[in-house]
């Protein structure tokens, strides 16, 4: 049996949509809110001659070879294939069904329906039957074997109206009277299916609807979201007999989604039920301004139901399987062990996820709805393939981690190349997936075909086409369909592009290729030329037929690389889950600190730009967002809402300390506590505040920590940002910031007790003619070590230098994640002025370099005399560091200046540098450029005996996170394993910060396909 429809689809693979408007945070909780992913995607139809999109159509998967093609490698043998019909044009689909070891083509030329028996080699038997007359219009069509014979079915258009015909066909093809009429309306009828059974068939078919009475006045429908009515006829199928359809009955009404297996005793269907009214605000949805659009989204999502249909068309009641209001139309069943096994992608979380249940027939729920996968971010339903009969009793799941290293050439997924990845996984009645993992690769233009191979799987994709032998480094690859056959451990049996000798003129390759089909260990294709003229100056004029071969898919040996491989076996380092904290407003920078038993904080602050955003209730006054989130090994904690009031420029900066000792009488903290720096903006004006929280996030203590005067007559008002603060070691805390309270833009620094009271005044440090940025603390003993991006030039004075007082407002960090990376995702510059590279409109300015100070802990005086990391011209920017036994390793991205003569150019790379406990660099720094020479945008480090590092580039349209390693006293560059591909644009500072010095848990910011911003947490393997 095969997939009834078959059509050609330009759909992307996973929609990219405008960017909605970036939400604000507000109240006790964050918005959630996942986009339509792939599964909506393929739950989509194109409209063919007019037909309106059907919310839940699985048309079958075709995948259409690119016209522009690098030259084709030389060498390898063709696929076995024979010629079994000719195409009047591309949009005359053909149908192909399996009986036992003969199969039939049904399919259309002069206005008549012509099939064909063919053997189990794929040779014609017989010759072509006329079955009488078509349409003109058939948009959607369907053709299943049966125990009688074939029964076909399709929906046509007559003089404005839509009509449903069904015709059965004998074993050989012929058929046993006209065609009948089922049904005739002058409303849409978008798509239509036969599911066989041992009396006949179910003909299914559903209608458009917009959603009526008490769903309608709930306010739960909305523009664009689509439901759809699903009507059946029963079709009786006797030896030699006319068909008697029965006449149209209703299955389910106004739903959003369905999906029906055939059953001996009828049929299955799956359901996605509307909610009865819209979803209350809890933990996670945001308020105001995004709750129409989140009341629109959340109308595209359901709960899941199962309903049985007999033989005889008497329908059941619903079962509810997952009564949650958060499944996404891509539902899908397969019959698999004497259950049914139901799956679709979930929206319960801030992330997608792909969500299984099990039903035992009567509708009692066996397993209840559970994730099916550790969680990866962002996931989407591809397909579930049910086992072949007489298979292994293993149905196939397969997935998109929209967060997970792209496709590439064999070799796992640190494998770079061209395409996407799919993930493969069995799984078994009871929904639990087998451990074994494929990675299969496709284009974004088109899904590949998969089906079962007796006690494997077989799946034609889209994928480069390289020889084993290839050398690393050569010219682009074509990109040409291409099989795989895997065994029941998902091993790759065999894998060859699909090319065969009646495409001769095109490389061998075909220009459409579907209905991928297998049987007794044999698996084929249908393959079909492009018609009219072909390239290559082949014989034809235009209007030319298009051949159509049955192309054998064998086991064999094979030059061509597998555009598929064993994930299970990928080495580390490698995520190994991924989820999401918050959903809101892009994020402007992220901290964390790690905590015992595993469990971490994480703290963010969003980006905002005033006069930008949404208005604000009146009389509050609201700017970035802070907040926070506790997660440990069990899951995650509430999350806390902060402050309304931060400043994006500020930052956010945490750090952790150990549960007090108790005293005389026992009595003592009973758990230790976590400090986090920011800065607040009132009326105006920055200072910046610290605030206590327990190891669950919640807010325990805040105070101000400076009170200095901001407003000028005559100027702007001086600004306070890029906070870091330590725990010193000794009960208290170490807070450094950037403050332009004097003029340029200085480092300050300042120690409070564990109360939060200050021990000791504000103290600048740096007395420089230009700007500090970005600062960073770290604690060594009794000494506290500070590292910043500094425009001095190496002379220390600045080239045309700056007056005192002459740096704008805002004045600190437009290289840092704060102002440059969130600037970048809202599209617009942060306001203020003096960057790290030199103040703004200074055309021959230095870029800045990295410098160091040690302070003593106690008095914060300075120890000796700064010193620079390493001199360059280039704009140093973004410090990071790291502590290591005997001193730290310091991390930073340089970007070469452009050519105008200042500021940063484009290009960066991450340069480190160990220095030992004096402060004095050991050897040259070790460089790490991007993958492909891609630009580093921002850097994260934790060093215990090794450090460990991740990288973000960008080196096409989105974010790439690598992780390397280093060893102390390595001097050459580390190799670099890709660990995700982000969602967000190529423009994004995501500002990873690792909780702890193993680097096992990474927090990061990534925009959503949707547009929120999201914070995420990434667990990492490490070598």
């Amino acid at each position: 049996m095969v997939a009834a429809m078959l059509v050609r689809s330009a759909l992307s693979w996973v929609p990219r949509g405008p960017r909605r408007d970036a939400r604000r945070l507000t109240g006790p909780a964050l918005g959630r809110r996942a986009p339509a992913l792939l599964g909506a995607a393929l739950a989509l139809s194109l409209g063919c001659s007019g037909a309106a999109p059907a919310p839940v159509a699985r048309q079958a998967p075709v995948v259409k070879t690119p016209p522009a093609q690098p030259k084709a490698p030389e060498g390898p043998p063709l696929l076995p294939a024979r010629v079994i019909a000719e195409l009047d044009d591309e949009d005359a689909t053909p149908y192909f069904a399996r009986r036992g070891d003969e199969a039939l083509l049904l399919h259309a030329a002069g206005g008549r329906f012509r099939t064909r028996i063919l053997g189990a080699d794929g040779a014609p038997r017989g010759d072509t039957v006329d079955a009488g007359p078509v349409a003109a219009d058939v948009p959607v069509a369907a053709l299943r074997a049966t125990p009688q014979g074939y029964i076909a079915a399709w929906i046509e258009q007559i003089e404005g109206s839509r009509a449903v015909r069904v015709l059965a066909l004998d074993p050989a093809g012929k058929p046993s009277a006209p065609a009948s009429l089922v049904a005739q309306t002058a409303e849409e009828i978008s798509w239509l299916d036969v599911l066989p059974n041992a009396q006949g068939a179910l003909v299914l078919w559903e209608m458009p609807r917009e959603a009526q009475g008490d769903a309608a006045r709930a306010g739960v429908a909305h523009p664009g979201v689509d439901r759809v009515d699903v009507v059946m006829t029963v079709v009786a199928q006797g030896k030699g007999a006319a068909i008697k359809p029965t006449a149209p009955a209703s299955v389910a009404r106004e739903v959003l989604g369905w999906h029906a297996v055939a059953t001996e005793r009828g049929a299955a269907v799956a359901l996605v039920l509307p909610p009865a009214a819209p979803r209350g605000r809890g933990e996670g949805k945001p308020a105001r301004k995004a709750e129409a659009e989140d009341a629109a989204e959340d109308g595209k999502l359901g709960s899941v139901a199962l309903l049985e249909i007999d033989a005889a068309g008497k329908v059941s009641a619903p079962v509810v399987v997952s009564p949650e209001p958060t499944a996404q139309i891509d539902l899908e069943i397969a019959s698999l062990g004497g259950r049914y096994l139901l799956t679709w992608t979930d929206e319960r979380d801030i992330d997608g996820a792909v969500y299984l249940a099990a039903v035992e027939p009567g509708g009692k729920v066996v397993v209840a709805p559970r994730q099916a996968t550790p969680p990866s971010g962002e996931q989407a339903l591809v397909s579930l393939v049910a086992p072949s009969q007489g298979g292994g009793g293993r149905a196939l799941l397969a997935w998109e981690d929209l967060l997970r290293a792209r496709g590439g050439e064999v070799g796992g997924a640190g494998a770079r190349g061209p395409g996407r990845l799919i993930h493969l996984a069995s799984v078994g009645p009871d929904g639990t997936l087998g451990a074994e993992r494929a990675g299969l690769v496709f284009s974004a233009s088109g899904p590949p075909d998969i089906a079962a191979d007796g006690d494997g799987f077989a799946a034609v994709t889209l994928a480069p086409a390289t020889l084993k032998m290839a050398r690393d480094g050569a010219a682009a690859p074509p990109v040409w369909p291409t099989f795989v056959r895997f065994g029941p451990d998902l091993s790759v049996r065999a894998a060859e592009p699909v090319r065969a000798a009646p495409f001769a003129a095109t490389d061998g390759v075909p220009y459409l290729v579907r209905g991928l089909t297998c049987h007794a260990g044999a698996c084929a294709t249908l393959a079909s030329a492009a018609p009219g003229p072909q390239p290559g100056g082949a014989a034809g004029a235009a209007g030319a037929r298009a051949p159509l071969a049955l192309v054998s898919l064998p086991v064999r040996e094979s030059a061509w690389r597998a555009p598929a491989f064993r994930e299970d076996k990928d080495p580390p380092p490698r995520a190994t889950a991924v989820r999401a904290l918050a959903e809101g407003d892009s994020i402007a920078e992220v901290a964390a600190v790690e905590l015992d038993g595993g469990a971490a904080l994480s703290a963010w602050v969003t980006y905002f730009v005033e006069g930008a955003s949404d208005a604000a209730p009146r009389g509050q006054e609201v700017s970035a967002t802070l907040a926070v989130r506790a997660v440990s090994p069990g899951g995650l904690g509430k999350l806390s809402v902060l402050s309304q009031k931060a400043s994006s420029l500020g930052g956010v900066a945490i750090a952790a300390a150990p549960p007090l000792p108790a005293d005389a009488k026992g009595k003592g903290a009973t758990q230790g506590e976590s400090v986090i720096a920011w800065v607040a903006r009132e009326r105006g004006e920055t200072q910046v505040y610290l605030t206590k929280v327990d190891a669950t996030g919640a807010k325990v203590a805040q105070k101000k920590l400076t009170t200095a005067p901001r407003k000028k007559q005559g100027g702007a008002a001086s600004e306070a940002s890029d906070v870091a603060i330590a725990y010193d070691g000794a009960g208290g805390f170490i807070v450094a910031w950037i403050d332009t309270r004097d003029g340029n833009a200085e480092v300050y620094a300042a120690r409070v007790d564990r109360a939060l009271n200050r021990t000791a005044p504000d103290r600048r440090i740096t007395n420089a003619p230009l700007d500090a940025a970005e600062v960073q603390i770290a604690v060594r003993g009794q000494e506290v070590w500070l590292v910043w991006s500094d425009a001095r030039t190496a002379g220390g004075a600045a080239a045309g230098g700056v007056a005192a007082g002459g740096a704008a407002a805002g004045g600190a960090a437009a290289g840092g994640a704060a102002a440059g990376g969130a600037a970048a995702q809202a599209g617009a510059a942060p306001g203020g002025g003096a960057a790290a590279g030199g103040a703004a409109g200074q055309g021959d300015e230095p870029g800045g370099d990295i410098f160091l100070a040690r302070l003593d802990a106690k008095t914060l005086q300075r120890i000796g005399d700064e010193s620079r990391l390493h001199a360059s011209s280039e704009h140093s920017r973004s410090p990071v560091l790291a502590p290591l036994e005997g001193g730290l390793f310091v991390g930073w991205i340089d970007e070469p200046a452009d050519e105008s003569g200042g500021g940063a150019g484009a290009g960066g790379r991450a340069r480190l540098v160990r220095v030992d406990g004096n402060g004095a660099v050991q050897g040259p720094p070790v460089v790490v450029s991007g993958p492909d020479g891609a630009a580093v945008s921002s850097l994260a480090l934790a060093c215990d005996k090794i450090c460990r590092g991740v990288l973000a580039s960008a080196p096409g349209d989105s974010v790439e996170l690598n992780a390397f390693t280093l060893a102390p006293g390595d001097v050459s560059a580390p190799s670099l394993k890709p660990l995700a591909w982000l969602t967000g644009g190529a423009s994004q500072d995501v500002s990873p910060a690792f909780a702890g010095r193993s680097g096992a848990s990474l927090f990061f910011a990534d925009d959503a396909v949707s547009g929120s911003g999201r914070v995420r947490w990434m667990t990492i393997a490490w070598p």
